[in-house]
């Protein structure tokens, strides 16, 4: 994929603690890790364009989700203005899913496009009890942090801009998206919760890489797994603290 390059640029915007296994099959039994929450910001070509938007505010994560602190430095509208963001000149906001620690903060984007696939939004609605909850699925008494965003709403496949597209990658969710993103150094994946951790990349002595534990078929997401390999000279994870090794990719 040629034409505009882009630069990718990892913002924290709180802490999780995380059963290994969930984010890698079968390994780590009876550990925890902590995971940042990530957000995505990319820019270029005069776009200006967030991946993901975070998640709740502490006190309603760790209550009705996994424990989750965060630091006042990392309250998303400040970590955006510590890279020179202005959550309002963000021109288009893509939801990779619709779990409750990515799609939170929507109302700080005003004048964005927001992206999500159908097959997601249908999912989010009414899913399998054992995932009602990461959706706060309305089966749960809970409200969606989305229920007020007009979601400009694809099938498939879409080209976003020139050197911009998002992949339609079911695995971790039925409907997850994610960006692949030309840049100076190549092509880059971010993989959000197919491959949370660099760990998911390394694989086992049964192949490489290592799915997480939550998925709808896992037929399909090892097949969303081989394409990303094959599509990307790079990956970036869902939440994995080493992201923020480097403060701007591409």
């Amino acid at each position: 994929m040629n034409g505009t390059q882009y630069t990718i640029t990892p913002v924290s915007v709180g802490t999780l603690n995380i059963d290994k296994p969930q984010f890698v099959w079968g390994q780590g039994w009876g550990t925890e890790v902590k995971a940042p929450v990530l957000m995505f910001y990319v820019e270029g070509g005069g776009k200006r364009i967030m991946i993901d938007t975070g998640c709740a505010e502490p006190e309603w994560g760790t209550k009705y989700h996994k424990s989750l602190v965060r630091t006042p430095e990392q309250e998303p509208a400040r970590a955006l203005a510590a890279i020179g963001v202005n959550p309002a000149e963000i021109d288009i906001v893509v939801a990779t899913h619709l779990h409750w620690d990515h799609c939170y903060n929507h109302e700080l984007f005003t004048n964005a496009r927001f992206l999500v696939q159908r097959r997601e939004l249908q999912y989010a609605a009414a899913p399998p009890p054992i995932f009602a909850n990461v959706y706060e699925a309305p089966i749960t008494g809970m409200t969606p942090a989305y229920s007020k965003t007009k979601f400009e709403v694809l099938d498939g496949e879409y080209d976003l801009a020139e050197g911009l597209k998002l992949v339609f990658a079911p695995g971790h969710a039925p409907g997850m998206q994610c960006p692949l993103i030309n840049t100076a150094k190549g092509l880059y994946y971010i993989a959000g919760d197919n491959v949370p951790l660099y760990e998911n990349l390394e694989g086992n002595k049964f192949g490489r890489p290592i799915p997480g534990m939550i998925f709808e078929n896992l037929s399909l997401y090892y097949e969303t797994l081989r394409n990303m390999e094959r599509m990307a000279d790079h990956v970036l994870p869902g939440h994995d603290f080493k992201v923020l090794d480097q403060a701007r990719y591409g």
